[in-house]
């Protein structure tokens, strides 16, 4: 795969329809869960310091762990269309709902490290997702267990951390600059807390899959080149036994 970008908004905008479904039939109801959830937790967490309250802490771990789980229908979605794969959609949905437990009980995990991570200093909780963010790509693209994923999902997100980094933060400090300013031309509109919600909810469920698919689009090419890179190894290894 030689440009990911490109390659992305083919399938975003060609495939646009079928993303659709995939949205509303997988995306939509975890970010319900995560607005529900969310809102009340700050609803009844104590606040003991003006800014800031336990209940950040539980937005933190909910959202990353949503965030790892969502991504799964997307990600196999990019790679069957990659593949050629007749039936890319309802695999898709297939695989999220058949195969997905494991990469939700692996979320979990890393959600939990990645928040403590970000508690005690910022920096080991970001090079520790980043190691560990590729792992369910792995999983997802060969359809086997995430625990049997761990060794090359981490080796690839080794080689490659510098640049997950930077693609984590770009997109999602776009993310965050779109609904900001969405969400002050609402402001201007009306103070509901409902439109509010509807509108954050909305603005994630279009920004959301093109971002997973633009990352998954990018790993498939990683994954290509060091696959491309190991053989080429293996040859000059062989070229030079057979001297």
């Amino acid at each position: 795969m030689e440009k990911p970008f490109k390659y992305t908004w083919e399938i975003f905008t060609g495939r646009f329809e079928k993303v659709f479904l995939l949205m509303l039939v997988t995306t939509l109801p975890l970010l319900l869960i995560h607005s529900f959830a969310t809102n009340y937790i700050y609803a009844i967490t104590p606040r003991y310091l003006p800014n800031h309250s336990a209940a950040d802490i539980y937005y933190g771990l909910l959202t990353i762990l949503l965030f790892l789980y969502a991504q799964v229908p997307y990600i196999r979605f990019v790679h069957n269309e990659h593949e050629g794969h007749e039936h890319s959609l309802k695999n898709s949905v297939y695989f999220f709902f058949a195969n997905g437990f494991s990469i939700f009980l692996f979320a979990c995990i890393l959600s939990v490290l990645t928040t403590i991570g970000f508690m005690l200093f910022l920096l080991p909780g970001i090079i520790l997702l980043a190691i560990f963010f590729p792992v369910p790509y792995i999983s997802t693209f060969d359809g086997k267990s995430v625990w049997k994923s761990v060794k090359e999902g981490t080796r690839l997100g080794k080689k490659k951390i510098i640049k997950i980094i930077f693609i984590l933060f770009i997109t999602g400090f776009i993310e965050i600059f779109i609904g900001l300013f969405v969400t002050f031309q609402l402001l201007n509109i009306t103070n509901s807390l409902a439109a509010q919600i509807i509108t954050q909810i909305v603005l994630n469920l279009l920004i959301f899959p093109f971002v997973i698919m633009l990352i998954t689009s990018y790993m498939i090419k990683w994954r290509e080149s060091l696959e491309v890179l190991e053989f080429e190894k293996m040859e000059e290894l062989h070229n030079e036994f057979a001297k």
